[in-house]
């Protein structure tokens, strides 16, 4: 039987869970009100001062302040033995949820607020993201174990025994381990980034996504290409986007049959078009020279430098010096070589060779 005190404790307990439940529910109202006045403040101005500590009221503060009105209500109950164990059970449940939920969003406001600074490398922004969600998922791990241990089960046994079963797990999935710390590599080490065009085998594209498993990357062709974070690590990449100026060399040749002084003025008329390049202001030729005598043709080797490492102006520059020069060849009349033979014959000069060469 339950006595009027039993019964006024559940009265005082259940009137200040729902009074305290109205209040924060009309205080989480004013805050996303506020927030949402301020998330426009901050769109138009770049600047909010305030606007963390508001989501910090809301996604956190709020969380716990109710955890606390639910344990001050079970204290003002009396409740009996097996009840007690059922509330205190279900409370336990509850202030675990809260407790790791406001954890992560404590953790993912402070990651979201470093890099509101302007001073932030923003680059860095998507590469941590996946360790954000790794971070939430070990809270969400402990916040678990530390329920079991509070509901009464031997949460040592079940550690040992994740001590004994990790070392099988790790064998089973270390390929699994080997991406995660290939993912560690990229971060710290930075061999490429979002955006960075890079080769790496037969394989050319540009980096979408850096996963804690695996890699996303637009090649040429336009299909995207996933691969394993291991498999990118270990094998040689050439990045593109990092280089800050394009090194080309390029041979031409011309016939034997050109005239010595315009062999000679060849590798000026190189220099003179390279200089003049309207593609890309910069361009400066390293060096032209007569390279070889070759098997058909009088070959010139050609080095000069782009600065960009963009392709499209690299292929604009190429065609421009391609074009320029096949036509100042053309007007000076020297031909490019292509792979030739030629046929020297002699006359028989007397009746008494061509009879040895009939017999």
């Amino acid at each position: 039987m339950y006595t009027l005190t039993t019964i006024s404790s559940y009265l005082q307990a259940l009137l200040l869970l729902a009074l305290g439940t109205i209040l924060l529910l009309m205080a989480n109202l004013i805050l996303k009100k506020r927030i949402h006045q301020k998330e426009e403040i901050a769109s138009e101005m770049k600047f909010s001062s305030s606007l963390t500590l508001l989501r910090f009221a809301q996604r956190i503060a709020l969380p716990l302040a109710f955890l606390g009105l639910i344990s001050l209500s079970m204290k003002l109950a009396d409740f009996s033995d097996r009840l007690q164990y059922i509330v205190q059970t279900v409370f336990t449940i509850f202030m675990t949820i809260i407790i790791v939920r406001s954890l992560n969003k404590a953790v993912e406001l402070a990651f979201f607020k470093y890099f509101e600074k302007e001073w932030a490398n923003h680059d860095q922004e998507k590469h941590l993201k996946p360790l954000l969600s790794l971070l939430k998922f070990l809270f969400w791990l402990i916040g678990i174990l530390f329920l079991l241990a509070n509901l009464g089960f031997d949460v040592s046994t079940a550690v040992a025994g994740l001590g004994v079963g990790g070392i099988a797990v790790a064998i089973a999935a270390q390929g699994i381990l080997g991406d995660l710390f290939s993912y560690f590599v990229i971060f710290f080490d930075k061999p490429f980034e979002l955006g960075d065009f890079i080769i790496f085998g037969d394989k050319m594209g540009i980096v979408e996504r850096i996963g804690i498993k695996s890699i996303r990357i637009r090649v040429l062709s336009g299909e995207l290409l996933v691969i394993a974070n291991s498999d990118l690590t270990a094998a040689r990449i050439h990045n593109y986007k990092q280089m800050k100026r394009r090194r080309v060399v390029f041979s031409i040749g011309v016939t034997y049959e050109t005239h010595p002084d315009k062999v000679e003025a060849i590798p000026q008329i190189i220099r003179t078009i390279i200089e003049h390049v309207e593609a890309i202001e910069g361009v400066t030729c390293d060096r032209s020279h007569f390279q070889a005598f070759g098997p058909y043709s009088l070959n010139f080797e050609t080095v000069y430098y782009i600065p960009s490492p963009d392709y499209t102006i690299y292929m604009n520059v190429q065609q421009e010096i391609y074009q320029k020069l096949y036509r100042a060849f053309h007007e000076q009349d020297i031909e490019f070589a292509y792979p030739t033979q030629k046929l020297f014959t002699q006359a028989i000069q007397n009746t008494e060779d061509a009879s040895v060469l009939e017999r």
